[in-house]
């Protein structure tokens, strides 16, 4: 349940949703009705250990096996982060667009790293970047919303593990 998932769930955020036999219940609010605390939710970042890794490949690595983790260990949390639909006009006007923005930025700027350091032979650095994300945020989903009941359950977690692995060296040869 995404309401006691996690013990910090209300330092992070705040929000007008109820449910109801076990469904959540449409809320007049703002946007999905949930206000983020950026501050208390920068804190808890999960991507945080991969900034102080010097060198950009392994940094860039580090970063997408966390992102994927946070994903396939908190499928609500990803859901509701990163696939459920919010009017555009509601989240840029959060506090959490920005922590958001920062993290994009700080993906970006350690692609960057990584192609003047020469670790991709294209020098796109946009479309690395976007390419990347689209790689591990379609395989994350597909886990989310249980788009994998073709592999036995106990399979999916590490099939996708495996396939941010081969991710990577697909990655090598940019």
């Amino acid at each position: 349940d995404m309401l006691t998932d996690v013990p910090w769930r209300w330092e992070v955020v705040q929000h007008a949703l109820q449910t109801e036999n076990g469904y959540w219940l449409p809320t007049n609010a703002p946007g999905l009705g949930i206000e983020v605390n950026e501050a208390a939710a920068a804190k808890r970042d999960h991507l945080l250990p991969a900034v102080s890794i010097e060198d950009p490949w392994k940094r860039l690595v580090e970063f997408g096996r966390l992102y994927v983790d946070f994903g396939l260990k908190h499928p609500d949390w990803y859901d509701l982060l990163f696939l459920t639909r919010a009017p555009m006009e509601h989240i840029e006007n959060q506090e959490c667009w920005s922590l958001g923005m920062a993290t994009h930025a700080f993906f970006v700027e350690t692609v960057q790293a990584c192609v003047d350091g020469r670790y991709f032979k294209s020098t796109d650095t946009a479309t690395i970047a976007y390419t990347l994300w689209c790689h591990a945020h379609g395989l994350v989903s597909l886990f989310v919303r249980e788009r994998m009941r073709m592999y036995p359950p106990e399979e999916r977690g590490e099939l996708a593990r495996k396939s941010f692995e081969m991710i990577v060296k697909m990655a090598e040869s940019l």
